[in-house]
């Protein structure tokens, strides 16, 4: 079913939801201004037992909901290639059977929306873990506005090449949304010729920083989440990912907007 899409497309997970209209809202400067088309992919699960007539309605309101998505992205006033689909199936097997052929997917936090005692609801947590590419969770919160969030973006990096891709992908973001980048790192980065100090120097435009973390992650994370939008960490960091999506990251963020990217093997601008 998604083997066409083209293979560097952004793909957006549209529920008719505030949340699912800010993930398509947050995932333009992900692709605007160039040719990588910014899909929005709405999924129906069909009533077999539903007549002619609600059969009718069901898909009216589905194209509404890809409708109302795609007037959000269009007030933003960027160039963007916006594409929709609607699919039949299970939200999260369509979702990531998208994931495939893409190299960003984007879905908003509904389900912690409507349960204030968790971080991330059980859909963004399973499409995170089980994604083909990288994973943006975006969350809804008190600074859903159309002010541009000035916060900055945090990404925890090792030396390995994963921690590679994660660093270059923050970078990404962080030039794409004009905010500093903070990158947090468990070991002392080596001096010299650590690809860290060659990204800091090759994008001077972008204001990058570096933390030694003296504790967890989600500590710190839960020390500074007033000032972050974005944490970005690599599917292959596991136990920074299990912090995130368990105990610790739903204890330590529940009461935060932050959002979560996490890095897969297919990246935007690559």
């Amino acid at each position: 079913m998604f083997d066409r899409y083209p293979p560097k497309s952004v793909v957006v997970g549209v529920d008719g939801s505030a949340a699912a209209i800010r993930a398509a809202r947050w995932a333009v400067d992900e692709v605007a201004g160039t040719d990588i088309p910014l899909r929005l992919l709405y999924v129906t699960q069909r009533d077999v037992t539903a007549g002619t007539r609600q059969a009718r309605l069901a898909v009216a309101a589905a194209e509404q909901v890809v409708r109302d998505a795609y007037d959000a992205v269009e007030q933003i006033g960027k160039p963007v290639k916006v594409e929709t689909e609607i699919v039949d199936g299970a939200p999260v097997a369509a979702l990531i059977a998208a994931s495939r052929s893409t190299t960003l997917l984007c879905v908003g936090d509904t389900g912690a929306s409507m349960h204030p005692t968790i971080w991330l609801g059980s859909t963004a947590k399973e499409l995170a873990q089980s994604g083909h590419c990288s994973v943006a969770v975006v969350r809804a919160g008190p600074r859903d506005t159309d002010t541009a969030d000035t916060r900055r973006i945090v990404a925890f990096v090792d030396e390995s090449p994963d921690g590679i891709d994660v660093l270059e992908l923050a970078i990404h973001e962080a030039r794409h949304r004009r905010v500093p980048l903070r990158v947090l790192t468990s070991t002392q980065p080596r001096s010299g010729d650590s690809h860290l100090k060659r990204c800091t120097d090759n994008y001077p435009e972008v204001d990058i920083d570096t933390v030694h973390l003296q504790a967890s992650l989600v500590d710190y994370l839960a020390a500074h989440a007033e000032a972050i939008q974005l944490v970005v960490v690599g599917a292959a960091q596991t136990a920074a990912v299990g912090q995130l999506l368990g105990d610790p990251g739903a204890e330590a963020l529940r009461e935060s907007d932050v959002s979560l990217l996490v890095v897969g093997f297919k990246r935007p601008g690559r």
